[in-house]
């Protein structure tokens, strides 16, 4: 082996450990729970509890009676409402950066998702719809049929999952988009709907 297929072989090795350091890093823990939460991670199923780290690939599960607050890696708080199941598919955040793939497959969520310094990416999937930030305080409720977003502070851009039309909804602003149609036009909402949605996944 020539000293340049070498060096470049060194190379590939250190980028391939440092990914897979990156990988390893928790993409979050608990920050606090209430009620029976689990998490399912390289196909074994615990109970959480506060303090346990959540990595990419983890799926959390909340009881109906249950709810469950997440601080992530760049230092975002993710609330679950009872009856949520969300998946990490990606989360890593360095250098005032952050790649941000949630999956919720059910239930409702709370993001408070913090500033970062670089372009950054932060989305939720669901059946439906996915939903991209950068910044910003709102709401997401997944249903089989459709997907809500509500948006405390900011913007959220929904997208549907089938015609790929999006909406840009503002503060103050919520919309939806239901199965196979493009979203519903965002309207303002009312202090009641956003309350509702904030007492459904409050914690202390």
């Amino acid at each position: 082996m020539t000293k340049c297929l070498k060096i470049f072989a060194l190379l590939v090795f250190l980028q391939t450990w440092a990914d897979a350091g990156r990988a390893a890093e928790p993409a979050g823990e608990v920050l606090a729970i209430s009620g029976a939460c689990s998490i399912e991670s390289g196909g074994q199923r615990q109970a959480l509890k506060r303090g346990d780290a959540v990595h990419q690939g983890d799926s959390v599960e909340v009881a109906v009676a249950a709810k469950l607050k997440l601080r992530m890696a760049d230092g975002s708080v993710l609330s679950l409402a009872g009856g949520s199941h969300l998946t990490v598919a990606a989360y890593t955040a360095a250098e005032g950066r952050r790649d941000a793939r949630l999956d919720l497959s059910s239930g409702l969520l709370h993001a408070v998702v913090a500033t970062m310094a670089a372009p950054s990416r932060f989305e939720v999937d669901t059946a439906t719809a996915v939903a991209a930030v950068r910044s910003t305080d709102w709401f997401i409720e997944a249903k089989p049929e459709l997907s809500r977003v509500g948006v405390v502070e900011g913007v959220v851009a929904l997208a549907s999952k089938v015609t790929g039309a999006s909406v840009d909804i503002p503060k103050g602003f919520g919309a939806r988009v239901e199965k196979g149609k493009d979203p519903i036009p965002p309207r303002t909402w009312t202090a009641a709907e956003f309350e509702e949605y904030r007492q459904l996944t409050t914690l202390p």
